[in-house]
């Protein structure tokens, strides 16, 4: 799967539409999947345009009637496609109240509200009636939920067209649009669930620069089962050179989001005597403390060598010497991921960073540092700042934000769909970097485990934000929602690979 834009979206569906009968299929089948994210509500209100995006909405107001919802339809405009007028009649016949939008009028007491005023087809922004209803809809302050994109999003620039519906969940069909992409989408979106409407999609002839989604499927994909005949060798060392006095939380933050990735042993290597901080904070990691940071030292460099993968940085400060980071890289065997401070350090100095092994996990603070580019032009283009950075060094670059992206080193990028306020806080970042490590150390090449990483971070901030409201939630929240994360893959009928 990739992001598609609406042109590639309605060539494939054109070729399977041949008629109203296999238009209709599609619709219920859009229809259904809006319905499944809305069984815990008992009164939806269902706002529906004149197209097929209306036809959707007017389909999904009769399957809730038909699951004994309490439904109240809202006509924005007058159906104007064959299939829009057909499934309003049809609600008609079923005796659900269809009421014609005015800025005025009493909406139907609801506790959710479906949007499917317009669709991908959009062009230009809303006027007249529409626009109210838009409005509308913002200021009832009930769940949404958008079909397909969120009324008034441009669905291939990710730019709100005038006024934009926020919703709280977006099914959206088939794929991704590529106006997702856009940090402009993220709060329109709000959470975002890609579902096949039964448009069959040859990826074949979709461009390579479009990028992956990372989804559910993708991690349950990546994950691979593992064997009940094991012992902690099988999956795995990873050694975290991270830390420094006064600075060990961020080093026991991702210390203790290894563990919780499922690596068999953590080492974390420790100066300036924190080692007895590690030991009681991570007591699952061997504490392994060193002078200085030097190769020479053959305790250190028999852990660096035996290493299945390297996490460097996650609150070193100024204690990592730019040259020691690149012995790492040249000593290694496995993956090295630059975290935070080995980013800091080598700014100015990126050419020790190169490795087709090496991954660095920037926020776009740090990526500034490193590129020389503005935090805004970084924003305005990550994916191509990335890939861009990525192809220059040779190195997998995970480029950390609302929609991050992980970008190959041949172009082939990743960009996550999950966002939440619940990660803004210290330590998420040390977290993320240690799990990624730990997947990698289990043998999962460095770019997929990226990708897998970046998913079960987002869900572990999603659970922490259902559980304890997105205020609330903590680094310790994050790291022991992962365990739900990997649940929830684990689980899944689509996880069936084994490290056998």
């Amino acid at each position: 799967m990739r992001f598609l834009t609406s042109g590639q979206i309605r060539d494939f569906e054109g070729r399977i539409i041949t008629g109203r009968e296999a238009s209709l299929e599609l619709i219920d089948s859009a229809a259904r999947a809006c319905v499944r994210e809305l069984k815990l509500f008992d009164a939806v209100c269902v706002f529906c345009g004149k197209g097929n995006n209306g036809a959707d909405g007017y389909r999904a107001a009769k399957l809730l009637a038909d699951m004994g919802k309490r439904v109240g339809v809202v006509s924005v405009a007058e159906p104007s496609t064959p299939e829009c007028k057909a499934l309003a009649e049809d609600c008609r016949r079923a005796d659900i109240a269809i009421k014609p939008f005015d800025s005025g009028m009493e909406i139907p007491a609801c506790d959710a509200v479906v949007d499917a005023v317009f669709g991908i087809g959009m062009r230009g922004g809303a006027v007249g009636p529409a626009k109210e209803a838009i409005e509308y809809i913002n200021s009832m302050g009930v769940y949404v939920l958008s079909v397909d994109v969120p009324s008034g999003l441009d669905a291939d620039g990710g730019r709100p067209c005038g006024v934009c519906v926020t919703a709280d969940k977006t099914v959206t069909f088939t794929a991704p649009k590529t106006g997702f992409l856009s940090n402009e989408s993220v709060e329109p979106c709000g959470e975002i669930v890609v579902r096949d409407a039964g448009i069959p999609v040859d990826w074949n002839e979709v461009p390579a620069e479009q990028p992956v989604p990372i989804t559910p499927e993708l991690a349950a994909e990546i994950l691979p089962r593992r064997p009940r005949l094991s012992h902690k060798g099988t999956f795995g060392r990873l050694l975290l050179v991270a830390g420094s006095p006064g600075m060990m939380g961020a080093a026991s933050m991702a210390a203790r989001a290894a563990v919780r990735g499922g690596c068999g042993l953590v080492t974390a290597v420790c100066s300036g005597g924190t080692e007895n901080l590690m030991n009681l904070t991570v007591p699952q990691a061997v504490a392994l403390p060193v002078k200085k940071y030097d190769l020479s030292d053959e305790r250190l460099k028999k852990a660096v060598v035996s290493a299945s993968a390297i996490v460097m940085g996650c609150g070193s400060g100024n204690t990592l010497p730019p040259e020691f980071i690149s012995d790492i890289i040249e000593a290694a065997g496995g993956p090295v991921i630059l975290d935070a401070d080995a980013l800091n350090t080598l700014n100015g100095r990126t050419g020790l960073m190169r490795g087709e092994n090496v991954l660095i996990t920037p926020h776009p603070g740090e990526f500034s540092g490193l590129t020389g580019h503005s935090v805004g032009s970084i924003e305005s283009n990550r994916l191509e700042e990335a890939r861009s950075f990525a192809s220059e060094y040779g190195v997998t670059v995970l480029l950390k934000g609302a929609r991050t992206v992980v970008a190959r080193p041949d172009g082939e990028a990743w960009v996550s769909l999950t966002s939440t306020s619940a990660l803004a806080r210290g330590g998420s970042g040390d977290i993320l970097a240690g799990l990624i490590g730990s997947l990698c150390a289990q043998g999962i090449p460095v770019d997929r485990a990226a990708a897998l990483a970046v998913w079960l971070h987002g869900r572990s901030g999603v659970f922490g934000e259902r559980s304890c409201g997105a205020y609330s939630v903590t680094a310790d929240d994050i790291i022991d929602n992962l365990k739900y994360a990997f649940m929830e893959v684990d689980n899944s009928e689509l996880s069936r690979k084994s490290l056998d």
